[in-house]
């Protein structure tokens, strides 16, 4: 990394290290890292940090409002509304619902809900997702004709328009 740097190479990088003390930390960045993020870790965090080192190194922002049809999310506001509707949304059913707009028409596993949600690991068995899912399909899905969230058996959700 630090050859990198003295060649004015500015690729972005991001540390994933065992090493977690905070020598080791300022030892990495100060080598050059842009980031640095020990093990164990998850992977919606992973994600995130990686998503945060494209964007500032190519100067994009983050969408401040997310939509798929006629359901629209502001995020700054956290107002969701479905065909100029309000939709009142509890804090996880609002995280959920975010996380199926930022893919949309891309199957979301129960474990990415797991991990993007409670940001631990739980008994793959249990069923706080679907129990979610209900709770955010009664509220997105319930008047409405064109049902948003589908169910993908066996492997988790899709937030689909058409």
């Amino acid at each position: 990394m630090r050859q990198l740097r003295q060649e004015k190479i500015h690729t972005p990088v991001l540390i994933l290290s065992a090493k977690a003390s905070v020598d080791d930390r300022v030892k990495g960045l100060q080598a050059g890292g842009d980031d640095y993020l020990t093990k164990p870790f998850a992977f919606s965090e992973l994600l995130a940090r990686v998503q945060a080192l494209i964007r500032r190194a190519t100067h994009t922002t983050e969408p401040t409002k997310l939509s798929a049809g006629d359901l629209t999310m502001d995020l700054l506001t956290r107002e969701v509304t479905r065909n100029g509707q309000k939709i009142e949304l509890q804090a996880r059913e609002f995280a959920l619902l975010e996380l199926l707009l930022r893919h949309p028409g891309r199957v979301v596993t129960k474990t990415m809900i797991l991990e993007h949600l409670w940001d631990y690991s739980f008994d793959p068995q249990t069923n706080v997702v679907d129990v979610l899912v209900h709770r955010l399909r009664a509220k997105v899905d319930k008047d409405f004709a064109a049902k948003l969230i589908q169910t993908i058996r066996g492997v988790g959700y899709v937030l689909k328009t058409a």
